[in-house]
């Protein structure tokens, strides 16, 4: 090894360029795999968390719906509630108070969740317990149940303190309310209790201080249950408002060690060595062919060019000086050979379409002849393939797609043409046209003819995108070349009624006749009178317009004249008119300038003329409705009382849409109609508080509302205080006075 290390200095140069990257890699990959390891404990410890955390919410939501739906089975089921609470006989009223009272003791005692339950009836402001019954002044829990006549809780309470009589041990609990009869809430509502302990009691079971703990937190965010550590998880209960917060004690950073052993490390060890004698082997194996070029290369060097200095060593630099002469003598051999026949080609496409009959003679034949065609030609066939809706093109893939898809389309086409024999030469003369020439032997047009056909469909099926092929007449001889060319350009100006994926012939539009173009401009003005007027006779005589372009043929040229033309006549017709949004005119005349068939037109004119006549039409009804909006406002103000009045009823009243009816009293008023509806009836009732001694209840009706915690929730939304409290306020102000 050490002769040969010596003798072979490329070997050298391989063995020690290599192995120090190959080590390099190695402690990369050990320390990569020690963060991947370290990461992926991590996130499996968040997951974990948050899998604990979200079944310790399902728990807790589980049990309290349990106990929800006990006590709503119960309401519903306990005959012996309804008798008591609609119970006017006192001695009825005393025993069904007992069978109620044993029945909610007997599910305190049955149900561990459950800490007390009480029933509050309205009709004699009396509370019902397990233990004992009383009127609510007497009650420990006084307050609670004062606080729900302003604000009903939707669900559980967040943690509160609960006394049966004043001289009791507060206890914390959570509180469900419930009213009775479920439905009306007529009479009362039942409180049921569950002790904060028992929650307490339920997180601690599901784990262990050593493992980790649970917080919970209440729906205002202050900590219930738990120590203020730092939560790894949180997770919400939609069903309670409360968030459960979590953490898994992480294990040691590097207890994932204890899982190598030595027989690992002496797998990794002789891992490295068998890569390290692979190196060496190989970069042995590959050294000696390239010694043996460099030797051969640096005596040619030596002869032919340059003596090598004394003591240069450096092969590679010997080699590349050789490559770089023998490079730069063959350019020199081939200076004065005639220019690229690809770039020439290209210069020839260009210069097709600015030719003119004082340059044909013979020059197009001498071309041909300097671009190595001979004349073994019977015919010249020149055809230009169009990509269709180019800009559509353009927005569906990128720029390198499109390149691609540029080069698969003339790949294709000069393969489907060479198949047939058939010599052909082809250029981009844009990037949306590929122009090609072809030469033909006899009896091969038909055979080109089949081919355009061919490739038009191959395009559809494959590329996912049309073609449309201009074609001229056949010529015999290279003089006519540039109007061939000329010819191919002008049918493909007609792609605008033959459509998109279509063959169009010189020939066929050169015998078409296609009448005047002025007669048609009447048209356009009526047209345009009628679209003003909002007649929908327009639609008819559009569509009657775009049939009569596409019968008669025109070009795109004179189709896009006539339809600037239409933009022109809109523009005088309803620039008297308010602007609603982006400008129309402008709108059209981009799609008058990116036509490229009729069916365009129809889409893109259409769309934004009905448009435009649906902004005008509402702007007239407008004009004539603004007066219907006073009206509705009466009709509010004298029929507010009815419980039933509504945006469906006054559009059947005043026969106009709900929908138009609610945007244009918003218009005139600054207010939608369920606002204004609410503050007519308010001020009404609260003229009732401070002139009648009518309940609370009664008021409600007059003014509208079926049930009262509709009208009490609107009454404190709109004047920032209780209604019963509104009614306070007007007595203590009343009495004051007198």
């Amino acid at each position: 090894m050490k002769n040969i290390l010596k003798n072979n200095r490329l070997f050298r140069k391989m063995l020690f360029s290599y192995l120090p990257i190959f080590y390099l890699i190695i402690i990369i990959i050990f320390l990569v795999s020690t963060l991947m390891i370290r990461e992926s404990s991590q996130k499996q410890i968040l997951k974990t968390n948050e899998a604990f955390a979200s079944h310790a919410v399902s728990i807790l939501e589980q049990t309290l719906k349990f106990v929800e739906a006990s006590m709503i089975n119960e309401i519903d089921q306990n005959e012996n509630l309804m008798d008591y609470v609609y119970a006017s006989d006192r001695f009825d009223k005393y025993y069904y108070a007992n069978q109620v009272s044993d029945r909610f003791n007997s599910i305190v005692v049955n149900n561990k969740w459950i800490q007390s339950i009480y029933l509050y009836r309205f009709d004699d402001d009396t509370v019902l317990s397990s233990s004992l019954s009383t009127k609510v002044g007497e009650y420990g829990d006084e307050n609670f149940i004062r606080s729900l006549s302003d604000s009903f809780p939707a669900g559980w309470t967040n943690k509160r303190e609960y006394r049966e009589l004043e001289y009791d041990r507060p206890v914390n609990v959570f509180s469900l309310v419930k009213p009775f009869p479920l439905l009306t809430a007529e009479k009362g509502y039942i409180v049921i209790n569950v002790s904060v302990q028992t929650i307490e009691n339920l997180l601690e079971e599901m784990t262990q201080a050593e493992i980790g703990y649970i917080n919970l937190y209440d729906s205002e965010g202050q900590l219930i249950i738990g120590s203020a550590n730092d939560d790894m998880s949180r997770v919400q209960s939609s069903y309670l408002g409360w968030t459960v917060g979590t953490r898994i004690t992480e294990t040691s950073l590097l207890e994932w060690t204890s899982s190598f052993t030595w027989w690992w490390i002496v797998f990794g060890l002789c891992a490295v060595l068998v890569g390290t004698l692979a190196i060496i082997i190989i970069s042995l194996k590959h050294a000696k062919p390239i010694e043996e070029i460099s030797r051969k290369i640096v005596g040619y060097v030596d002869q032919a060019f340059v003596k090598r200095k004394k003591g240069r060593n450096d092969e590679f630099q010997l080699i590349q000086t050789a490559l770089d002469k023998l490079i730069t003598e063959s350019n020199k051999s081939q200076k004065h050979f005639k220019e690229n026949i690809a770039y020439r080609r290209q210069k020839l496409f260009q210069e097709l379409p600015k030719a003119d009959q004082d340059q044909a003679n013979k020059r197009w034949a001498s071309v041909l002849k300097d671009l190595e065609k001979k004349e073994n030609y019977d015919e010249i066939s020149i055809f230009i393939i169009e990509i269709d809706n180019y800009g559509g093109f353009c927005s569906r893939f990128i720029e390198r797609d499109r390149d691609l898809l540029r080069y698969a389309l003339t790949n294709a086409a000069k393969e489907m043409i060479e198949e047939r024999g058939i010599e052909v030469w082809m250029d981009w003369i844009s990037p949306q046209r590929v122009a090609q020439i072809c030469f033909l032997q006899q009896k091969q047009s038909e055979s080109l003819e089949a081919c355009w056909n061919d490739l038009k469909d191959w395009v559809k099926q494959n590329l996912k995108f049309t073609v449309t092929i201009g074609v001229s007449e056949a010529i015999l001889d290279a003089e006519r070349m540039h109007v061939s060319f000329k010819h191919s350009l002008a049918a493909l100006d007609y792609k605008s009624v033959y459509g998109y994926d279509s063959i169009i012939s010189f020939e066929a539009i050169e015998k078409n006749e296609q009448g005047d173009v002025f007669e048609h401009l009447m048209v356009i003005r009526s047209i345009s009178v009628s679209f003003r007027e909002g007649d929908p006779k327009w639609k008819s005589a559009f569509d009657g317009l775009l049939d009569t372009l596409r019968a008669r043929k025109y070009s795109r040229t004179e189709i896009a004249n006539l339809l600037h033309y239409l933009v022109y006549q809109l523009y005088k017709e309803i620039s008297a008119l308010p602007r609603l949004g982006e400008d129309p005119i402008l709108k059209l005349n981009q799609a008058a300038e990116a036509v490229e068939t009729i069916g365009d037109i129809e889409g893109a004119f259409r769309s934004v003329l009905e448009e435009v006549g649906d902004q005008l039409e509402v702007f007239r009804n407008t004009q004539s409705n603004k007066g219907i909006v006073y009206e509705v406002r009466a009709y509010i103000e004298q029929n507010y009382a009815n419980p039933d009045l509504s945006l469906s009823l006054l559009s059947e009243t005043f026969s106009i849409s709900a929908s138009y009816l609610s945007r244009l009293f918003k218009e005139a008023f600054n207010q939608n109609f369920v606002d204004f509806l609410a503050h007519v009836r308010i001020e009404h009732a609260k003229a009732m508080l401070q002139s009648t001694d009518d309940t609370l209840q009664d008021i409600a009706e007059k003014v509208g509302y079926s049930h009262y915690f509709s009208f009490s929730r609107v009454f404190k939304k709109l004047e920032k205080v209780p209604v019963s409290q509104y009614r306070k306020m007007i007595e203590s102000k009343t009495n004051n006075d007198f």
